[in-house]
């Protein structure tokens, strides 16, 4: 219909071949291939601020430079960041190699450790946002975790801003040493929150500085309690059956448990992101103990739970075979004449 429009109007000659992939490929360059859900006149953008340290945090996910891994390879990296919504402190920033919930959870911890609890957590509309321990993490630390709406970004506004700060204002002054390896640029990334942006006057904040700013209410923020450990919190759990070889497998790693498990359910908990996993056993709700990865060469020269040729009793010796003959009555050389 477009196509015919422009040739009944004179707009292009009859004669000019204009195929439809053309007038697609045009649209989609001016953004008129998509497709709009509500009018935008009836969207509601007004801007807000909470009134209070620690009543919301927002949290997002930037794309970083890549960095040296292991001595050799290169690899992308992602900013995660948190921002208080009052204060524009940010409680954590990191970058990590990936941007998925392994790699989100060890940030939020961090965040939480530095600043207290926040009573409401917004974040994207992402996969690695929707993930049910996201979910359930927070429900236990009392946090109401709020999702954007798909495709509306106008609720992330203070978040985006300090991206755009990040990168006028440090990644543009990263050197080759601050991207040998991911410690590296953490450590150049910190060294820059906490001595240049905390201490910068913010317009939104009428000219103080976001410390400035946290320290007029940030005493009234919910902190942690001491007894409570929040790396156990944040374990990750998988249910897994125990097999008739008392293992169970988890990332493609076997795990040799209790023999009195075989058979059963239970409960894996762990770190996926620690260099050396344990993997806990939880049965019914109690822990069990800590699983050991199988060592099949050891398991070579273990005892096994059978009954051993000296233990059998009496009632349990070999029996005459059919014929009555036992191999003690044979004569070797009669056979042999």
């Amino acid at each position: 219909q477009v196509i015919q429009h422009l040739r009944d109007s004179g707009g292009v000659d009859a004669d000019l071949p204009l195929p439809p992939s053309t007038i697609h490929r045009l649209f989609t360059r001016h953004g008129l291939m998509q497709r709009q859900t509500e009018a935008t006149h009836d969207q509601d953008r007004r801007r807000f601020a909470f009134a209070r340290a620690g009543q919301l945090w927002s949290s997002d996910v930037m794309h970083g430079p890549s960095v040296t891994v292991e001595g050799r390879v290169r690899r992308k990296t992602y900013l995660i960041a948190f921002m208080d919504d009052a204060t524009r402190v940010v409680p954590q920033a990191a970058f990590a190699l990936a941007e998925n919930t392994r790699a989100f959870l060890p940030v939020l911890r961090q965040a939480l450790s530095r600043r207290g609890l926040p009573e409401r957590l917004y974040v994207d509309n992402g996969a690695n946002y929707r993930s049910h321990h996201l979910a359930l993490v927070c429900a236990k630390l009392g946090i109401a975790l709020i999702h954007a709406r798909p495709y509306r970004p106008q609720g992330k506004g203070k978040i985006e801003r300090f991206f755009r700060t990040v990168r006028a204002q440090l990644l543009n002054t990263l050197t080759p040493e601050d991207t040998a390896s991911l410690e590296a640029l953490n450590r150049r990334l910190w060294a820059w929150v906490e001595g240049e942006y905390h201490h910068n006057p913010h317009r939104g904040l009428d000219g103080m500085t976001p410390l400035e700013r946290w320290a007029q209410d940030g005493d009234q923020v919910r902190y942690l309690d001491p007894s409570l450990d929040l790396e156990d919190l944040c374990l990750f759990e998988a249910a897994r059956k125990v097999h008739k070889d008392r293992t169970v497998s988890l990332d493609g790693v076997i795990y040799e448990v209790d023999a009195a498990l075989i058979g059963e359910r239970v409960t894996l908990r762990y770190d996926p992101g620690a260099t050396r996993r344990t993997v806990q056993i939880v049965h019914q709700g109690r822990y069990v103990e800590t699983a050991r990865p199988v060592d099949l060469y050891a398991n070579c020269f273990v005892k096994r739970n059978t009954p051993s040729r000296e233990a059998r009793s009496e009632d349990q010796a070999p029996q005459p075979s059919p014929s009555g003959m036992q191999w003690r009555d044979f004569d070797i050389e009669s056979a042999e004449d």
